[in-house]
């Protein structure tokens, strides 16, 4: 048998191994307490400052989707609930009174 399908065959085991690996966090640094935790998420009436400190959980190609999905819904939701508070208090608030 030739060398290079020897090596062809050796390399497309070692990228199977290295891929179902992955798939299953084998390469992620957190416990399994850690992996399994959910994402807190945000508090109701959140700040500027919680923003600072929102952390989330790595994935294996950056962060859980799941979790960045909920904190956009949670921003978006206060965006909207900040803009119609700011429609309906009118010009004056923007400009001051006039």
């Amino acid at each position: 048998m030739p060398l290079w399908i020897v090596i062809g065959v050796a390399a497309a085991v070692f990228v199977l191994v290295f891929v179902v690996a992955a798939t299953f966090n084998v390469f992620s640094s957190e416990t399994v307490d850690e992996a399994e935790e959910r994402w807190t998420g945000l508090p109701g009436e959140f700040t500027s400052r919680d923003l600072e400190s929102v952390r989330f959980r790595p994935a294996l190609r950056g962060y859980r989707m799941e979790d960045v999905d909920e904190a956009m819904a949670l921003l978006r939701a206060r965006l909207s609930e900040l803009e119609s508070a700011t429609a309906s208090d009118g010009p004056e608030t923007a400009a001051g009174p006039r």
